[in-house]
Formats: structure tokens, C-alpha cells, sequence
């Protein structure tokens, strides 16, 4: 017969056990997670870019009580493959990056993208035409001068491309040329100097439209009194691209990518330096993000993939 003061001993260790199952759980990630390896895309100013982002380093060794260590790496393709490979546990990635980075292993997510100063948290590709043309949709376009910028331009060309192929266009045989340039401002340079028809560019498409919008290649060139909003018309936009998000593997333990994820969204109050070290861009701080803002950076990287060789 089991006595009342064994079945009182043993429920005694049972709540003893309950109340200590959190820690001892906390204790065994802790103990097998020893250092936080963070991967960010210095090219070649290695030295400098960590220095940089000390305060940052700082800033997430503080609120996860883990070492942080910045691992440079020169290209966003070994970022990737770093992370594919566990070599580092968080990326900072652009959104065609990350994109990438979720086709080639399927094992990260991301935590938050960084907000502009005006609170914007990503941008539009936007193909542009003079107001005083023809042109008011790409149907208008056919045989038209068409201004790209670079081959590894997201909103100044291959945007625009992915849009092109929707429609069944092919850009060689549609247009009657295709101009090469560096960017998106000498695209739209170009528009405006009447060596183009069409030129691709990019915009927040918010804020005030005489000003070019908030940011994007229109807003430079009206604030250097290049552009009066009244001489383009935008003729097609992209859906919303996000920022580059700050991404983590999936199997690193969830209440870590809860202090992560918590920590990039409290930066901007918390730890100003931090946030100056990290998104240069003098933005607003992070919001939280969730794979599906990415659907159209996915689908630009699938499309690439599938493309002939």
C-alpha cells in the first residue's frame, strides 16, 4: 500500500518538476547554441563593414544573452550558400537574395524588414513614358524605344522583363530597340533627352507625386530641378517589392527567433546606434515580415531558374 506520505512526495517532485521543465528546456538550447553567427554581405571592405557594425553586434548580444559573431561574406551567393549550409544562422539579405536563399534550401524565413523614413517597407518597379507621348500602357509600346538599366537591376530591368513575358512580349521583337544602361536614373535621363520612349525605373509611389514621391529614381532627378512630375506618366508598376529582410534558418530554436524577431522591431527605440549601424539608409526601424511579401521576388527567382541556359 502506497502511504500518504509517499503519494505527497511524489506530487511534490511532480510540481517541482513542472515548474522547472521551462528552465532545464531553456538551459538545453542554450547549452548547444554557443555562439549566434550572423552573416552579412561586406564585399571586399570586410574590416571596415564589421567595424561598422559593432553597435549592432552589441546590440543583439544584449537583448539574446548569446556571443554574436559577424561573419563577412563577399558575395550575397556565399551568404546563401553560407546559410544553406549552417555556416551562419542569420543573414541580412536583399529581397531577391532571400528569394533565392528560400529556393536554393527551403530552410530560412525572415524575421523583419527594415521601414524607410516615411515608413514605406519596400518599393515598386515603375516603366515610364513622356506625358506628351503616346504611350499609356505597355499595348501603346510596340515599336517604341525602351531604356534598361543593368542585368542584375530588379526594378530597373528584370521586372519589367518578368512583366513583359505576362504579356507575351518579347522585348527584342516588340520594341524597336532596347537601350543599355547603368541605371535607372540614366534610363530615365535618357526618356528625358529624347533618346528613349519607355525607360524602367523605380518608386515608393507614395508621398507627395510633384516631388517625385518620397524616394525612387524620379524623386533625385526632381529635387535636382532635372524632372517636373508633369512631363512623365508611369504606364505600368510592379507589385510592392519589400527591403531586404533580416532572415533566420528555421531550425534554430524558436524562442531565439522570438528575442531576434523582438529585438529588430524595439532597435529603433532601444538603440539608435544600433540601428544606424546596421540600415545606413537613416530608415524608421523594423516591422515584422512574413513569407508571402516576397511572392514577387520568388517568382523572378523561379523564373530565372527555369529560364534555358
Amino acid at each position: 500500500m502506497i502511504s500518504g506520505w509517499t503519494l505527497r512526495l511524489s506530487a511534490a517532485f511532480s510540481v517541482a518538476g513542472a515548474l522547472l521543465a521551462p528552465a532545464v528546456a531553456l538551459a538545453d538550447w542554450r547549452d548547444s547554441f554557443s555562439v549566434l553567427r550572423v552573416g552579412v554581405m561586406t564585399g571586399a571592405n570586410a574590416i571596415y563593414r564589421q567595424a561598422q557594425l559593432e553597435p549592432f553586434r552589441l546590440y543583439l548580444e544584449a537583448r539574446t544573452a548569446l556571443p554574436v559573431e559577424i561573419v563577412p561574406m563577399p558575395t550575397y551567393a556565399a551568404l546563401i550558400e553560407g546559410q544553406s549550409s549552417s555556416r551562419v544562422h542569420y543573414a541580412v539579405y536583399s529581397a531577391t537574395a532571400f528569394s533565392s536563399a528560400a529556393a536554393a534550401c527551403g530552410c530560412v524565413e525572415p524575421l523583419a524588414i527594415p521601414a524607410a523614413a516615411d515608413g514605406e517597407t519596400g518599393f515598386h518597379a515603375v516603366l515610364i513614358a513622356r506625358s506628351d507621348g503616346p504611350i499609356r500602357s505597355l499595348a501603346d509600346a510596340k515599336g517604341a524605344r525602351l531604356a534598361l538599366a543593368g542585368p542584375d537591376s530588379v526594378a530597373g530591368r528584370l521586372l519589367p522583363m518578368k512583366a513583359f513575358e505576362a504579356e507575351g512580349i518579347v522585348a527584342a521583337d516588340y520594341f524597336s530597340n532596347v537601350l543599355d544602361v547603368a541605371d535607372p536614373e540614366l534610363a530615365l535621363t535618357a526618356l528625358l533627352a529624347g533618346e528613349a520612349d519607355l525607360a524602367a525605373g523605380w518608386s515608393s509611389l507614395s508621398g507627395d507625386a510633384a516631388a517625385g514621391y518620397s524616394q525612387g529614381s524620379l524623386t533625385a532627378l526632381v529635387a535636382e530641378g532635372g524632372l517636373s512630375m508633369d512631363q512623365i506618366r508611369i504606364v505600368w508598376q510592379s507589385p510592392l517589392i519589400p527591403f531586404g529582410p533580416h532572415a533566420v534558418r528555421k531550425d534554430i530554436p524558436g524562442e531565439l527567433k522570438s528575442l531576434l524577431s523582438d529585438a529588430l522591431v524595439a532597435m529603433a527605440g532601444e538603440d539608435p546606434a544600433a540601428l544606424d549601424a546596421v540600415d545606413r539608409s537613416g530608415g524608421r526601424g523594423f516591422v515584422s515580415a512574413d513569407a508571402g511579401l516576397f511572392a514577387p521576388t520568388d517568382a523572378l527567382v523561379a523564373g530565372r531558374a527555369a529560364a534555358p541556359r
